[in-house]
């Protein structure tokens, strides 16, 4: 005699039981990826140095429109300029990692750095960087 599946003890799971398993796994997965490749601090310390020296070096470090005799000039000068950023990066850094702040919030960290007025916010995960604009700083 056939029997209905219900009276014979088989239970099916349910689909989202399976789901939901498989979706604590991913999560579970990704949450030890971005532990193990949250960027430390010295990291950050390199990307923002970097990101400063590149900044001063295109505003301050660029050829001006000047007349074709000065020309030599000003290439010197901007060559000059770059010299100086480069001979300065041990000093930018120092000053990047003690203008930041860390906020370690194991899967990620959040980093703010107050420098020249500005407060720059930037969100270390997975290896990277994202910085967001700067704000002024109220000095009230």
């Amino acid at each position: 005699m056939l029997q209905d599946k219900k009276s014979n003890g088989y239970n099916k799971p349910l689909l989202s039981w399976g789901l939901s398993k498989a979706g604590v796994i991913a999560l579970t997965v990704g949450a030890t990826v971005m532990g193990f490749t949250n960027p430390p601090r010295d990291e950050y310390v390199n990307y923002a140095s970097n990101k400063l020296a590149t900044e001063i070096r295109e505003s301050v470090c660029k050829e001006s429109k000047v007349p074709d005799f000065l020309s030599d000039f000003t290439g010197d000068l901007v060559k000059s300029c770059e010299k100086l950023i480069k001979s300065q990066r041990t000093t930018i850094k120092e000053l990047m990692d003690n203008a930041t702040q860390r906020q370690n919030l194991i899967l990620f960290s959040f980093y703010t750095t107050e420098f020249r007025g500005n407060r720059y916010q930037t969100i270390g995960a997975v290896g990277n960087f994202l910085t967001f604009p700067p704000q002024k700083i109220d000095k009230s």
